[in-house]
């Protein structure tokens, strides 16, 4: 998408995907973050939450995977950088848990050079509609060139 397709308050949905326990562990293995919480059964029973957990960051890359994928693309065509990424977690995410996001257009600022700045804030629900998670992405995206007025004519 670019600047000009953006308006603030529109919202999108991602489609649904179910979290497994392969996930966790390719991730952790790619990641190096071998925490027992999340690959420990025995230890995490003995835990506050009494079973593993998928990991925050499992679930902030699942989930931004999902954004990518939307029909309206805003990361697609015009999009330049993710340059910021602010993440809130409420819930803990399990295996089998099925994770969705509803993205919001929050803000948007023209920048220089035929460039934008725009915030999108997304809500991360489970499969019971309980939010466990927000995303807020701020991306660069370019604006579309508007035709040069020369002599009366477009050009």
């Amino acid at each position: 998408m670019f600047f000009e397709e953006f308006k603030v308050g529109t919202k999108y949905g991602t489609k649904g995907r179910t979290v497994s326990e392969a996930d966790a562990i390719l991730f952790t293995s790619l990641s190096g973050t071998y925490n027992p919480l999340f690959l420990d059964e025995t230890y995490a029973a003995n835990t506050q939450f009494k079973k593993r957990l998928v990991s925050g960051l499992v679930t902030v890359s699942i989930c931004t995977g999902l954004v990518y994928q939307l029909t309206s693309a805003p990361f697609g065509e015009g999009f330049v950088a993710l340059v910021g990424m602010a993440v809130r977690w409420m819930r803990p995410v399990y295996f089998g848990d099925t994770l969705r996001t509803e993205v919001i257009v929050s803000s948007k600022k023209v920048l220089k050079d035929k460039r934008g700045l725009v915030v999108l804030t997304g809500r991360v629900m489970n499969q019971d509609d309980i939010k466990v998670c927000e995303i807020e992405y701020t991306i660069i995206v370019l604006r579309r060139r508007r035709p040069k007025v020369r002599g009366g004519t477009l050009s």
